[in-house]
């Protein structure tokens, strides 16, 4: 009877003891080491848009600068924090910055959120995996995007190795058309490099795309500094 007495003992500490454990453990990780939210963080971009309609004898090229500067915490709800990213506006360095536009940043555990003009996207899934795919349109009534992370390797920035992140939102070509979006995170950084390429080709197999676009719109954004 005390034998039996004492292995009940044994298995009721047993299991208080793995309660206390799961209890206790730390807290799961959730970093953000490639998109870095930090209060009065900014970043500045050199901005190219160029718009070729062929048939209309449009080849514009706009060239300007934007900084998105982390300002301030929004909301800090137990679901979320929520952040006001500002973005400046000038046309070069000899112009002075005007703000553009009130932009948020969230984060939802390991989801990384942008809402741009109103549109919520689901930017990156943090910490970053090769193997992370995910929908950035599933937080609004955008059609449906397979997006991912294809590759994770040392860039060169600043004279320092960093590793970086690429995420490809989509990428079609054809003989008529060319539809490619990628967004390139530094680690500690953040956002450093973002093309958007949509446009409509003539047929010439002989031809480069880049020399056979006939309508369609190409974004280049590149970041030049931090903190400036």
């Amino acid at each position: 009877m005390k034998t039996k007495s004492i292995i009940i003992l044994l298995i009721i500490f047993s299991f208080w003891s793995c309660d206390k454990e799961i209890t206790e453990s730390e807290p799961i990780d959730y970093s953000n080491d490639f998109f870095p939210i930090v209060i009065g963080n900014s970043i500045t971009y050199q901005i190219q848009e160029i718009t070729i309609d062929k048939e209309s004898a449009v080849n514009d090229t706009l060239n300007y600068q934007i900084k998105e500067k982390i300002e301030s915490l929004i909301e800090n709800l137990d679901k979320y924090k929520s952040y006001r990213l500002e973005r400046y506006y000038r046309k070069d360095t000899l112009s002075d910055w005007v703000i553009l536009n009130i932009w948020q940043i969230r984060q939802y555990q390991r989801r990384i959120h942008k809402i741009e003009d109103n549109i919520e996207y689901l930017r990156l899934l943090s910490p970053v995996s090769i193997y992370d795919n995910w929908n950035p349109n599933t937080y609004n009534n955008l059609d449906a995007e397979d997006c991912n992370i294809y590759s994770i390797k040392d860039t060169l920035i600043d004279y320092k190795n960093i590793e970086t992140a690429y995420v490809t939102y989509i990428n079609q070509s054809s003989l008529i058309d060319k539809k490619f979006s990628e967004e390139c995170y530094a680690k500690t950084i953040g956002l450093i490099k973002k093309t958007i390429i949509d446009v409509e080709l003539n047929i010439d197999p002989s031809e480069e795309w880049e020399n056979k676009i006939t309508k369609g719109t190409i974004f280049y954004q590149n970041m030049i500094n931090t903190n400036e």
